[in-house]
């Protein structure tokens, strides 16, 4: 897996092998944008992850994940602050994206 020095860089680069769908947490969901449609975790892959890490702030912290979806050939990214696993997402789907982080 290739390292990248910004998060602009991992999206394009993503972007470039297909992953041009967008995904957002919601609660116990991966809420698939183009499509207004909730995804629970067993209905999607993470291929690829990627950390960035702030240098001053916790906030800059970040990963994006490369998502496949199982049942169709629908890839996305899905972007989100470190913060965003204390706030609301179930144990389930943060346990599949913390389970990426190792």
């Amino acid at each position: 897996m290739e390292n990248y020095a910004t998060k602009t860089e991992a999206i394009i680069a993503l972007q470039e092998r297909g992953y041009d769908q967008d995904f957002v947490l919601k609660d116990e969901y991966l809420f698939y944008v183009q499509q207004s449609e909730l995804m629970k975790p067993d209905d999607f892959e993470i291929t690829e992850t990627y950390r960035f890490e702030g240098h001053r702030r916790l906030c800059d912290n970040y990963v994006i994940y490369g998502i496949c979806t199982v049942d169709s050939d629908i890839k996305g990214i899905l972007m989100t602050p470190y913060s965003a696993y204390g706030k609301g997402v179930s144990i389930r789907l943060w346990s599949k994206l913390a389970n990426t982080l190792k």
